[in-house]
């Protein structure tokens, strides 16, 4: 009797190591939210956040000294997340290769300029050129050649909300081509961006093109004005 006991007392003892172990065990995703802005995504767990100031500074266009850019730095809320044990957010704009995938998102609010033009065209070069009018306009200055559309989709995810999500390649200086997964929003009013861009050189686009669909998708504003 005792020996049978212990032996089911060791089993117990067992399985609650195992629900403890399951309890505790690193989560599968880091969920990236800001509140005030109503704007969600997540991201795998072990990719690394990193400083987007730089990255912002050089996006936005405006010296880093001036009134323009620490106007900026107020109204802007932006994120990076890199899966390279290097992290950067500078990751997105370099024309180096990136063979691990770097994710950034942005609100923004938009000129009373941008506002008047506003489209979604507007939105589909919101990054890089997409469209051939703003590609035939940058190759002029711009080092972007292979360019290859491979997604574009007109996006109503709420009453409040319009966009579009664009995947597209360039090749970049190195020769070697690179996928950006884009997702930009704006709401009704014309008045706020909500953006998400997602790169990686091709081949790792489509190696983990479940899990970066995952993060493109997962996305969410809520927003009515």
């Amino acid at each position: 009797m005792l020996n049978r006991a212990i032996h089911v007392g060791a089993a117990v003892i067992a399985a609650l190591a195992l629900v403890l172990t399951g309890a505790c065990a690193e989560p599968e995703f880091t969920y990236v939210k800001n509140s005030g802005q109503k704007t969600y995504f997540k991201v795998p767990h072990n990719w690394h956040a990193t400083a987007t100031k730089t990255l912002d500074d050089a996006l936005s266009g405006t010296n880093t000294d001036s009134a323009a850019a620490a106007m900026r730095q107020q109204s802007w809320w932006s994120v990076a997340y890199d899966a390279s044990e290097d992290p950067a957010a500078d990751h997105l704009v370099t024309l180096g290769l990136t063979d691990e995938p770097v994710v950034y998102a942005r609100v923004a609010p938009l000129s009373e300029e941008q506002q008047s033009k506003v489209s979604l065209d507007l939105l589909r070069n919101a990054f890089l050129p997409v469209t051939a009018d703003a590609r035939e306009e940058a190759a002029q200055t711009l080092p972007l050649t292979g360019f290859e559309l491979v997604r574009n989709e007109v996006l109503t995810p709420s009453d409040g909300l319009h966009g579009v999500r664009v995947v597209f390649d360039y090749e970049l200086a190195n020769g070697v081509l690179h996928t950006f997964d884009q997702t930009a929003l704006v709401n009704n009013a014309g008045t706020m961006l909500y953006l998400l861009i997602i790169r990686c050189s091709t081949s790792c686009y489509r190696e983990r093109s479940s899990e970066l669909d995952t993060i493109a998708t997962s996305f969410t504003v809520r927003s009515s004005s």
